[in-house]
């Protein structure tokens, strides 16, 4: 796919841009490419990063089942560019592959657990079908989590769709902006 949008020229960014790209650089999700693209606007680039920093790397919901929840966005609406990220903070939590290979048919895995099961589920209901967010999903819900932690993950995980939707349009890939940095690549992708 072609390019659709370039990528901002680090050397004209101002000090605040740069610290979100090399936010990007260092620690990935998000890579370093999309934030470039978010940079033509600056006030974008920060209510996006900072949006991004307050649900996903922080927060009041486990890090590890939001991640879960990014990856079954990517790969349900099969944005490969985001599909093929990982969370830096999920992976030094001990999350490895074995938690994204089974992930559109987690109905059936057995790893994981009810708490991601829920979780998952209401990412499905959020991204493909309102319908399935019933009593019994919400009661489900409900047993989980707690009422700050479900406006959380509901925030990022429309979030995530939106953005992962757009940037699926944009033609970007992986190591075309500050090209050297690994952070957040999946372990196939990354260099020996």
């Amino acid at each position: 796919m072609t390019q659709r949008i370039s990528y901002r020229d680090y050397a004209d960014l101002d000090q605040e841009a740069r610290g979100y790209l090399e936010h990007a650089r260092d620690h990935g999700t998000p890579r370093p490419e999309s934030q470039a693209v978010r940079a033509h606007v600056p006030a974008v680039l920060r209510a996006f990063s900072l949006a991004w920093r307050t649900t996903f790397h922080e927060g009041v919901t486990d890090h590890a089942v939001k991640e879960l929840c990014r990856l079954y966005v990517s790969k349900t609406v099969e944005c490969e560019y985001c599909g093929t990220q990982r969370s830096e903070i999920a992976r030094e939590s001990g999350m490895d592959e074995s938690k994204v290979d089974p992930l559109l048919d987690f109905e059936r895995s057995d790893r994981y657990t009810d708490r991601e099961k829920a979780a998952l589920r209401y990412a499905q209901a959020i991204v493909w079908d309102s319908s399935i967010a019933d009593d019994e999903l919400w009661s489900e819900l409900h047993q989980h989590f707690t009422e700050p932690e479900l406006v959380e993950l509901g925030f990022f995980i429309g979030l995530t769709l939106g953005q992962q939707r757009w940037i699926k349009t944009l033609g970007i890939g992986h190591r075309q902006y500050m090209a050297a940095t690994e952070a957040g690549l999946a372990p196939d992708l990354t260099r020996s």
